[in-house]
């Protein structure tokens, strides 16, 4: 990734630190918002987001989305299919 930037990896990373990140801050968040985008939208198994999101494995995936959301994928797929059952149609 360093080398993308034209750096050394420890270059790289006092740069982030001093931003007040990391590399693996920023790919953890990364991997939480496809895995909230892809939760959102039918079709795909926790086991395919967790491959998509790069877990090794549905286990990994969800003790990861449990410390991001404070809820399971399953939870937090059936608040958002209740938030879109209740929010209003849009007007014509």
């Amino acid at each position: 990734m360093a080398s993308t930037f034209k750096m050394t990896e420890r270059t790289l990373r006092r740069r982030l630190a001093g931003e007040g990140t990391s590399y693996s801050n920023i790919a953890d968040q990364v991997r939480h918002a496809m895995a909230t985008h892809h939760l959102q939208r039918p079709g795909a198994s926790v086991e395919q987001i967790a491959l998509i999101t790069g877990f090794s494995d549905s286990a990994n995936f969800r003790r990861a989305f449990v410390r991001w959301t404070g809820m399971t994928p399953a939870q937090f797929r059936r608040q958002q299919l209740e938030r879109r059952m209740h929010s209003p149609l849009p007007s014509a």
